[in-house]
């Protein structure tokens, strides 16, 4: 007599295979969501990162003074978590030294106003383990080691006494331990997730004058003069941005390339007199 039907075994065997299936399926499908999540993460940081330096192109295109590499700039107390530098564990930068770039916008200036703006790289981790709670960037602790991009504002109101023909100050400030515009001392986010030394500078050109007294370019000193004067001004920047996050246990760099940005400030003076104290 010929067995007819399925045995249990064969059920078994049946039922091991159809589940190893459906984890494949399984596995697959979240492979692939993982993917799409990758992919939409990392055109968004693109963006982002896109966005800032758009931004920092637009504040130089419009800066009355940029400052130029070798200048030491402090901002507030080493108390204040938001302008904490990341090479130095400390309130004072460096520029062309450390990644930040600062410059004088104008604000009114034929009343002496203007904006100071630095753009500055911190460290995540320090920035997320002192910012509360209802604010940005959120905790990630195998990213503590990447960078965020911060800027910090500030008010500089020149003294008639004190303001050249173009509002701009006679000595160009160095230290703000002043309330900002915002109504606080601190710096605010602009873009997370920059990868560790992947917000960089350089300053191939610097503001100079001839023998009749028209602006002209030349090449940066490696140490601007003292007093920091308007007639110092960087008068070129380049720069570069690349953002990185750990995911799924690796490191990925975004986008593959670094954005690149240059910037030359338009309304740096034309001639002499317009920085020379009448």
């Amino acid at each position: 007599m010929r067995r007819t039907g399925i045995t249990l075994i064969e059920m078994l065997i049946a039922a091991v295979i159809g589940a190893a299936i459906l984890g494949l399926i399984a596995a697959g499908l979240r492979s692939s969501s993982d993917s799409l999540r990758f992919v939409q993460n990392s055109q968004l940081l693109t963006e982002d990162l896109r966005n800032a330096g758009n931004l920092v192109s637009d504040y130089l295109s419009t800066a009355s003074f940029v400052y130029p590499p070798g200048t030491v700039i402090t901002l507030n107390t080493l108390s204040s978590y938001t302008v904490r530098n990341p090479v130095t564990n400390t309130n004072v930068w460096t520029i062309g030294t450390h990644p930040a770039v600062a410059m004088l916008r104008p604000k009114n200036p034929s009343n002496g106003e203007f904006l100071f703006v630095m753009i500055y790289a911190m460290n995540r981790g320090w920035v997320t383990n002192r910012t509360p709670t209802s604010e940005i960037p959120e905790r990630s602790v195998p990213n503590d080691d990447k960078w965020v991009l911060y800027i910090y504002e500030y008010e500089v109101n020149v003294d008639v006494t004190n303001r050249l023909p173009n509002g701009l100050p006679l000595t160009i400030p160095t230290r703000f331990p002043l309330v900002s515009t915002s109504g606080s001392n601190s710096g605010k986010l602009l873009a997370d997730y920059v990868g560790s030394n992947r917000f960089t500078l350089s300053y191939p050109d610097c503001l100079g004058f001839d023998e009749a007294g028209i602006a002209t370019l030349v090449s940066c000193p490696a140490t601007p003069p003292t007093p920091l004067l308007a007639a110092h001004s960087a008068a070129r920047v380049v720069f570069s941005l690349q953002g990185e996050i750990r995911q799924g246990g690796r490191d990925s760099r975004v986008p593959a390339n670094p954005l690149r940005f240059e910037a030359a400030p338009r309304n740096l003076p034309k001639r002499l007199t317009d920085i020379t104290l009448n």
